[in-house]
């Protein structure tokens, strides 16, 4: 693979500096043009031919919105991914319904790598099939099922005679029956979205004196009324003075896809609004749960501690039965305070590794003697792990233990860690007492546990029935 040209518009070095180690880390060769002007920005565009352009969305010239629009007058087509700090859901709509590709935030960087590598997929994937429609368009035995099937119309002018003929599909898209109507470009203009007829009367009668091609896309409302987005390309022909002859090229209907890409931004929205949303649930969870564990144990020990002691001060008891008790009431409560803090403080498993954290965690269990955990496990310490992964299955592990304490009343806990083909397959089951999953499997911890496993792209089930134990198990791929 050729080294990645990134144009990045930031006006922060140190923000620059920490995306380039990100994308280093993540064995990436690519090559940096940094740039916070307008005038140096439009010349980059230009000259320095990027792959692919970041944007942080408030500099002191200008911002991303207006990065954006400069970006899509050019008709490059490579991928532009906002990176900024925090921005309202609104304005990531709009950003993306705008024709930004991703928008990532500057806290959550991790992702970077996967997004830039998907957003060139896709636009890898969407020049072979334009090459592929365009070798279709040159073949009029497949032109008419092919337009059919893809909403593709194809058209020719005569510059010269002013003849213009349309394919089927372009009286479809414009809501016609073929034949209905004289094919021309005013029919276009007269559907096109008043902000983008200025666009399409500059590529006919501009941009083609010059260029042998231009595309872009255009919104048109077709003569049923109904609102549609539609993809053009325009191709020049000249004669040997260089003198315009003919013009020809093809019209989509992206509409359909224009709209699915516009539902899986919202769905990535809500899926990151309720990643937040379990998020707090949880952290409020844990402080209820701490503030009770300090109140009710830890606050009761102590207090018996001072009132020991301040018996053997005022009165002629046996001080040194107080003292002793005093002690180990001080033990027992210290004890207790690291157990808490070992559940809150997240761990090194940089220093353990998953298995050793698993391990460690079932041992603690296990010293109670009121559950036995087992845990059973097939992976090579040698298979990398991404370390935020071991730690979202080690809290996974965490919750569930805590769930099966707390109501499962089991006596038995298999925890299960294993590789299947390119998947981490990882499962808890208990010997308790089960439940409805369909009245009881709502609670903030399965929530907060579907939302990790989530965030990772993985699947989450959970099988419980009366009477019959838990077992939830997770598939994660590598």
């Amino acid at each position: 693979m050729k080294k990645l040209k990134i144009l990045y518009l930031e006006d922060s070095s140190h923000d620059a500096e920490l995306v380039g180690r990100i994308l280093k880390n993540a064995k990436m060769d690519f090559d940096f043009k940094l740039v916070d002007k307008q005038d140096e920005y439009k010349q980059a565009l230009k000259e320095y031919a990027p792959d692919l352009v970041l944007a942080d969305h408030s500099l002191f010239q200008f911002n991303s919105s207006e990065a954006l629009k400069m970006f899509k007058d050019t008709g490059i087509k490579i991928p532009f991914i906002l990176v900024t700090g925090t921005v309202s859901e609104e304005f990531a709509v709009n950003i993306l319904k705008e024709g930004a590709d991703d928008y990532l935030l500057k806290n959550n960087l991790s992702r970077l790598p996967t997004a830039i590598l998907n957003s060139l997929e896709k636009y890898r994937l969407e020049k072979e099939r334009q090459e592929y429609i365009e070798r279709i368009i040159s073949d009029q035995a497949l032109m008419t099922e092919t337009e059919t099937l893809a909403h593709i119309g194809s058209w020719e002018a005569n510059t010269a005679t002013g003849e213009v003929k349309w394919s089927d599909e372009i009286f479809h898209i414009y809501g016609y029956e073929p034949g209905s109507v004289k094919p021309g470009h005013d029919i276009i203009l007269h559907h096109l979205h008043p902000d983008d007829r200025p666009l399409y009367q500059r590529a006919i009668y501009s941009s083609l004196q010059e260029y042998d091609t231009y595309s872009s896309e255009i919104r048109i409302t077709d003569k049923k009324g109904d609102n549609k987005f539609v993809y053009f390309k325009i191709i020049a022909k000249r004669n040997a003075e260089g003198m315009l002859t003919r013009l020809h090229g093809f019209m989509q209907d992206i509409t359909e896809k224009r709209k699915l890409e516009r539902e899986l931004a919202e769905r990535e929205l809500y899926q990151q609004k309720l990643i937040t949303e379990v998020t707090i649930q949880a952290q409020e969870k844990e402080r209820d749960q701490l503030g009770r564990e300090l109140h009710d144990n830890i606050n009761q020990v102590l207090a018996s501690v001072k009132m020991f002691l301040g018996t053997a001060r005022d009165s002629k008891a046996d001080k040194e039965d107080l003292i002793r008790r005093s002690l180990n009431n001080v033990d027992y409560a210290i004890e207790e305070i690291r157990k808490l803090s070992k559940t809150l403080v997240t761990p090194s498993l940089g220093d353990l590794g998953l298995i050793e954290a698993l391990g460690e965690l079932a041992e603690d269990i296990n010293l109670n003697k009121e559950i036995q955990v087992n845990l059973v496990t097939d992976i090579n310490p040698e298979k990398l792990i991404e370390k935020n992964m071991e730690l979202m299955i080690y809290r996974i592990a965490q919750e569930q233990l805590n769930n099966i304490h707390k109501y499962a009343t089991a006596q038995n806990v298999v925890i299960t860690l294993k590789t299947k083909a390119e998947n981490l397959f990882f499962s808890v089951t208990d010997d308790g007492r089960g439940f409805d999953t369909s009245l009881k499997a709502k609670g903030i911890g399965l929530k907060n546990i579907s939302s990790r496993v989530n965030f990772y792209s993985g699947k989450m089930n959970l099988s419980s029935a009366p009477g019959k134990g838990c077992t939830l198990e997770i598939t994660i791929p590598f």
